[in-house]
């Protein structure tokens, strides 16, 4: 039933006294010496089940009686073994692994770290396993003997509970076919310790389902509240423990719903939740793990100049202030693009390159960074943040395959900045790698994502004109030639997939860009610029 603890410990009655201790197997030679050495040792680990005195045995042992006799059997080794089924007649597959079965320390981990002098007089350490006991995954069990009784006609089903916030529905069980959990896993485990994985025969019986069990419901859903926390590694690395609601409900009242309407085949009960202090999404924060956005853009063809200066702001905005290795805004921070970057000079590591103006383009300091901070505007956008300041170029871009999704930034006039308008801390990563720039914002996960569409809703005609030919500029080269455009932009915003807004982003006008032909023959009437 779904109220039973995910990995179970084997608790059967006929294998209580010989196989807690599971895993760990003499060889006949060591036995005897250990008999021998300490006594009734292997009396007391084999059958009272009391842990070994490893300190007392350790002086009379070496390090290979100890691997030998000491060791638990490994949870790989486990793993990959199987057994053959003959289920009536037909044959099927067990393999251990598949149901998570492993030999792990009894009582709850119980270890120790022994240390002792090997034969030169040099101290050594060991970590010893006194006991050991079989886990697997009884759900998975549960359902494998579920599945193949069906093959046979209607399966037995145990009670189960389903448990949606504060209601727990308990249904009642019914009877039908199955095999007998209890004996095939004592024979398993069994055959497990005897080292045996020969076939196993067992046969389909019709089974009388269990009488609902509300103590056990209650021992198996009943918890206190805890709150999420964080343990990090010597490398600084993040292992993070869920919080947990607690919950509990009035167990006499159940057990007289269920006993009063006992020709029910369900019943609803109400339980009382109790929330921790510190949650799982606190706690997970300030790491900023989940991936919110991203965008990546091209700047292959770019000069080395216009290379240099859009990776040099990206390094900028990745190092800013205290930061290395990307930029955090804590909840209702404003990132400022010209705060962050900077002046565009040579002293601060730019270089000249191209840039758009009214009349064309022409080359200053810091060309080339509109890619970024557009690649950071459409991430901005899709991550559903609050954007606060935004301008559009004057010309059509086309690194970005959304027309009208662009940011242009100018020192001391135009800026691009937008505010963090989450719950929790965002980051903001820029990364460069085969002349590409990739945008990444990362915080918690909220289940907001976005999709941007964009709408041409007039279109104005370029002007053509011709230049002599140079060195720099040979004959048939032609540069802009771009048509004005009127475009509007629209973003989506959905949540965990429903569509909860659609908004109007922008509606800009960007001017036609007159398109040069560098050429010594002039067509006839045209004269040049």
């Amino acid at each position: 039933m779904s109220s039973r603890h995910r990995y179970a410990k084997t608790d059967f009655k006929t294998r209580m006294d010989d196989f807690k201790h599971l895993g760990i197997r003499f060889y006949s030679g060591v036995a005897i010496l250990l008999l021998v050495l300490t006594g009734s040792l292997y009396y007391i680990f084999m059958v009272t089940l009391l842990p070994i005195d490893v300190h007392n045995s350790m002086p009379y042992m070496t390090p290979e009686t100890i691997a030998l006799s000491m060791q638990p059997v490994v949870s790989q080794s486990l793993a990959d073994r199987s057994f053959t089924l003959q289920v009536d007649g037909k044959e099927t597959s067990f393999r251990l692994g598949d149901y998570e079965f492993t030999s792990s320390p009894y009582p709850d981990g119980h270890s120790e770290e022994v240390t002792y002098k090997d034969e030169k007089g040099k101290e050594q350490t060991k970590l010893i396993t006194t006991k050991g006991n079989l886990c697997f995954n009884e759900t998975a069990v549960h359902d494998f003997i579920y599945k193949l009784a069906k093959e046979y006609g209607t399966p037995m089903v145990e009670p189960k509970i389903k448990i949606k916030d504060d209601k727990m529905t308990v249904y009642k069980g019914t009877d039908g076919l199955g095999i007998d959990y209890e004996h095939l896993m004592t024979t398993i485990s069994q055959r497990i310790m005897a080292d045996d994985y020969s076939p196993i025969a067992t046969n389909v019986i019709t089974l009388t389902a269990p009488e609902v069990d509300i103590d056990k419901i209650y021992n198996d859903v009943r918890c206190d509240a805890a709150n999420a926390y964080v343990t990090e590694d010597s490398a600084g690395n993040p292992k993070f423990t869920a919080d947990i609601i607690g919950r509990d409900f009035d167990l006499e009242a159940a057990r007289s719903i269920i006993q009063s309407q006992s020709d029910k085949t369900k019943w609803v009960i109400d339980l009382t939740l109790t929330y921790p202090d510190i949650s799982l999404k606190q706690v997970r924060a300030p790491y900023c793990l989940d991936v919110l956005s991203t965008c990546t853009t091209s700047y292959k063809g770019s000069s080395k100049e216009r290379s240099n200066n859009v990776e040099r702001a990206a390094d900028n905005i990745n190092t800013y202030g205290e930061f290395t290795d990307g930029y955090i805004m804590q909840p209702g921070d404003e990132f400022s693009f010209n705060g962050t970057v900077g002046q565009r000079t040579e002293k601060n590591g730019f270089m000249k390159a191209p840039v758009y103006l009214s009349s064309g383009s022409t080359e200053d300091y810091g060309g080339g960074i509109c890619q970024v901070s557009t690649t950071l505007y459409c991430a901005a956008l899709y991550a559903n943040l609050q954007i606060t300041e935004r301008h559009n170029h004057i010309y059509v871009i086309h690194y970005w395959p959304t027309e009208g999704c662009d940011a242009t930034v100018d020192w001391g006039h135009l800026d691009f900045k937008f505010r963090n308008n989450k719950d929790y801390p965002i980051k903001i990563k820029l990364s460069y790698e085969n002349k590409k720039l990739t945008a990444t914002i990362t915080g918690t996960e909220d289940g907001i994502t976005a999709k941007l569409e964009s709408e041409v809703t007039e279109t104005v005609a370029y002007n053509v004109i011709y230049r002599r030919p140079s060195a720099d500029n040979p004959e048939g080269k032609t540069s802009g030639g771009d048509k004005g455009k009127t475009i509007r932009v629209w973003k989506r915003v959905y949540e965990n997939g429903k569509l909860i807004e659609k908004k109007k982003v922008s509606f800009d006008l960007y001017q036609p860009l007159t398109k040069t032909i560098y050429t010594a023959n002039l067509p006839d009437g045209a004269e040049y610029s």
